[in-house]
C-alpha cells in the first residue's frame, strides 16, 4: 500500500482551531467521508471512536493514527494539525498536534498493518513532526508528505537495510 496515495489536498487542514479529541475526530471524519458516496461523516466518526476506545491511536511526540475497517473502495487518509495540540491518552502525555487518520477496506487489513508500523515508524521522529507541523498552507504539506514517503528519500530507508 502506498501512502502517498493516501492523501490530497482536501483532505489536509493545517493548524485549525480545535481543541478535543471529539472535535478532531469529527473534522477528520468529515475529511475522510469527501467524495465518499457509501460513507457519511458520522458513520467514520463512529468507527474511529470505536477503534479508539479498544485502545489508544497515539504514539507519542504529539502523533496520533485514527484509523478504521470501512466499506471503501480504496485507502483514504487524512492530516489534521492542530496549533496547540489535543490532550489525549499519549504514552509520553504530550498533547497530539498531528493526526494521521486511515480508512482502509476490510480485505485489505494485512496491507493496513503494515501501513500503520511504515507511518509510526516515521511520524515518531520528533524533527520530522517539527517540520510537518512548520507547513500552513495543504499543497505544501502534501509535497511535503509525499517527499518524506517516496523510497529513495524515506528516513529510515538506509538504517533499514543495513
Amino acid at each position: 500500500m502506498d501512502i502517498t496515495t493516501l492523501l490530497s489536498p482536501e483532505r489536509i487542514a493545517c493548524k485549525p482551531d480545535i481543541s478535543s479529541k471529539k472535535r478532531a475526530f469529527e473534522h477528520l471524519a468529515e475529511m475522510l467521508a469527501l467524495n465518499q458516496s457509501t460513507l457519511s461523516a458520522d458513520a467514520v466518526f463512529d468507527a474511529l471512536i470505536n477503534r479508539e476506545k479498544l485502545g489508544s491511536t497515539t504514539i507519542g511526540n504529539g502523533v496520533a493514527i485514527p484509523h478504521a475497517c470501512m466499506s471503501v473502495t480504496q485507502p483514504c487518509g487524512a492530516l489534521l494539525l492542530v496549533e496547540d495540540g489535543v490532550k489525549m491518552d499519549a504514552p509520553d502525555k504530550k498533547p497530539v498536534q498531528l493526526f494521521m487518520a486511515i480508512l482502509v477496506p476490510p480485505n485489505q487489513a494485512p496491507d493496513y498493518s503494515e501501513l500503520i508500523t511504515q507511518l509510526t515508524s516515521t511520524l515518531i521522529q520528533k524533527t520530522l513532526i517539527e517540520e510537518i507541523c512548520s507547513y500552513c498552507d495543504s499543497e505544501a504539506m502534501l509535497d511535503h508528505f509525499i517527499m518524506l514517503f517516496t523510497p529513495s528519500n524515506h528516513p529510515l530507508e538506509g538504517a533499514l537495510a543495513a
